[in-house]
């Protein structure tokens, strides 16, 4: 038999603490060849532990070589070693480790889910394996469902998952009775004659004396090396040689989803802790977004409400408007402008009046106004008016005889210069109660050139006032702001700032609201994080099960983060069912009682909130995850 295992000059040194440290290994030398059965004995204490825990790629802070089919396992890194513990090595203990929550075949399945088996191999090879140890019949069965005995079986049958070359057993009947110890005694000896190494440590003399080869170490050095009998090899099937890989995320998946049902128990609570903050922050959402449109919708049925005026003490220019009109959320532009001193003159058949025209309108957003009598002035006509209500009643002395208003003349003084029209028309303008007037824009153009030395006819009229007309009231503020952007000189206002005030309180209640159910949110977070340290307390052994099997350090973080997030997704789907039966009913109730809707069902505000609870949960994940994943494997498989 060829060699496969060779150890030089192995060295071993515990610090106990900064000054006083205690030597273990102290200059181990042995050879050891494909088909032997070794059995490593001596008192406890002497390093046979130690020297497996070495071979076994869990130990790597030594001194010395060991060299593996030529291959110096010092030089590895760690991924390497984790490859080395998942190709090369079986491990075998005396408590078993094997998972708890797994069957027998899926924990033996589980070491070639860290390698490139599919998956129909592994379950065959996983059935083969469980024949060759006598223990199919048992392959559904959970651990604690099986004798000790049959427990050490499995584990063997584990260690030979991925057809490893070495198989290191650490006191693996220590724990049985006679039957059993000679059952798993009886396997060693079938791997050993398939070709691989079979290092066993342990205290017992029968088991030593079923071995090929006994080596005796005392106070870290080998005593002495008894070879009992040649290795035989018998013919047995081989299985392709595996390529090691982290585990894939489906099974990684699927255990964080078994270990979460484990403890159902605590981890309803803490989903139902992150709903809570969810479902809070989707029904705020929901009521502000439902609010906003009925606020919207209330004030949107009075156009005025969606109208911004614009003045200024010089004049807005045509280049101003143009950019007005792209602003986002702008729907319509009426640029007009205000005779600010012009009176006009009504004389009547009692006294003789003066009026102030306060603004003359064109025909956009408030279009042109309502003809109750007479008709709308000629656009080509200069000496033609229409006049309000108010100021036809204000002429004919009773709403009776407004009629006779029609074709009377008015005097209109503006700029010092007097202008004699004739009224046409009367309009209904009951938004505002100072008198106005309405005429052509050749008037206009008139009053306009005459004010301003520079008025050029060629570039039509600049303007002193605006109405802008937003798509809904939602816009008032943000077109607001950026009408102030483009000209400073322009004053912005509105005719009802209700709505607006409405809404910046909701808007206020929103934020109030949302930073509480975020308060919720991490108080959630911080159960999250509890759970996830007392879950690496209570599976830190499985942890080091895992590493021992060849585990990367990646894989224990991401088992322990698809944990975390599995409880996220679990928080926002209770979440997410509850806000919408909360809103349903909230919404019935409302309605019957005011014929409104409050609470609005957007798809998004349940996504948002499903995302939050995954995020939340995830970053909540990581701290625990990296503690796991940092965890000393020596140390976990030690833990009780």
């Amino acid at each position: 038999m060829s060699s496969i295992l060779r150890i030089a000059n192995l060295c071993k040194t515990y610090n106990i603490t900064e000054t006083i440290k205690e030597e273990v290994l102290k200059g181990v030398n042995l050879e050891l060849n494909e088909g032997e059965m070794v059995a490593i004995v001596g008192e406890s204490g002497c390093g046979k532990s130690t020297l497996l825990n070495i071979l076994g790629g869990l130990d790597t802070e030594y001194t010395g070589s060991i060299v593996i089919k030529g291959n110096f396992i010092r030089d590895y890194t760690e991924h390497e070693m984790d490859d080395y513990r998942k190709k090369r090595i079986g491990m075998v203990f005396q408590s078993y480790n094997l998972i708890s929550h797994m069957t027998i075949k899926e924990n033996i399945m589980l070491a070639m889910q860290m390698s490139d088996v599919d998956k129909e191999t592994q379950i065959k090879r996983a059935e083969d394996l469980l024949t060759l140890v006598g223990l199919f019949e048992y392959k559904d069965k959970y651990p604690n469902q099986l004798s000790g005995g049959q427990c050490q079986r499995a584990s063997i049958a584990r260690a030979l998952a991925n057809n490893p070359s070495i198989i290191l057993a650490d006191e693996p009947t220590g724990a049985l009775d006679k039957d059993s110890t000679n059952d798993v005694i009886n396997i060693l000896k079938k791997i050993s004659e398939m070709g691989k190494l079979v290092v066993i440590v342990t205290h017992s003399s029968s088991v030593a004396e079923s071995c090929s080869r006994v080596i005796r170490m005392e106070d870290g050095v080998i005593a002495s090396d008894e070879l009992k009998e040649k290795p035989k090899k018998n013919k047995y099937e081989k299985y392709k040689e595996i390529k090691p890989k982290s585990i894939n995320k489906k099974s990684l998946f699927r255990m964080a989803f078994d270990n979460t049902l484990s403890n159902k128990g605590r981890n309803i609570l803490v989903s139902i802790g992150i709903s809570i903050g969810i479902a809070a922050l989707i029904i705020i959402l929901a009521i502000s977004s439902g609010i906003t449109s009925y606020v919207n919708q209330y004030f949107g049925q009075d156009e005025a409400n969606e109208i911004l005026t614009l003045t200024t003490d010089s004049t807005i220019s045509k280049s101003n408007i143009d950019s007005i009109k792209e602003i986002d959320g702008v729907s319509n532009v009426l640029s007009s402008f205000r005779l600010k001193s012009a009176t006009y003159v009504v004389t009547t058949d009692e006294d003789e009046a003066s009026h102030t025209i306060t603004y003359t309108y064109s025909t956009s957003v408030k279009n042109v106004p309502d003809v109750l009598y007479g008709r709308i002035p000629a656009t080509d006509s200069i000496g033609e008016v229409m006049v309000d209500l108010n100021m036809a009643m204000a002429m004919a002395g009773d709403s009776e005889s407004i009629l006779e208003c029609i074709n009377k003349t008015i005097d209109i003084t503006y700029s010092s210069s007097t202008y004699t029209m004739t009224i046409v028309g009367v309009f209904d303008d009951s938004d505002t109660s100072i008198s106005t007037a309405y005429f052509s824009e050749e008037a206009l153009n008139l009053f306009y050139s005459k004010a301003y030395t520079s008025y050029n006819a060629e570039s039509k009229y600049s303007y002193n006032i605006c109405y802008v007309k937003v798509s809904n009231i939602t816009y008032l503020e943000s077109v607001s702001s950026k009408i102030k952007e483009i000209s400073s000189s322009i004053t912005v206002s509105q005719a009802s700032n209700n709505s607006s005030t409405i809404l910046d309180y909701i808007e206020l209640a929103t934020k109030v609201l949302t930073g509480i159910s975020m308060l919720a949110l991490a108080v959630a977070s911080i159960m999250i994080i509890i759970v996830q340290y007392v879950s690496i307390v209570e599976r830190t052994k499985e942890i080091g099960i895992l590493r021992s099997i060849g585990a990367r350090r990646g894989d224990i973080s991401n088992l322990f983060m698809y944990e975390s997030m599995i409880l996220g997704i679990f928080g926002g789907a209770l979440a997410f069912f509850a806000s919408y039966v909360i809103a349903g009913i909230t919404n019935l109730i409302c309605y019957l009682a005011t014929g409104c809707i409050f609470i609005s069902f957007n798809p998004i505000w349940y996504l948002i909130g499903l995302a939050v609870s995954i995020l939340v949960s995830i970053l909540a994940g990581i701290a625990p995850a990296r503690k796991a994943s940092n965890l000393d494997p020596i140390e976990c498989l030690r833990s009780e």
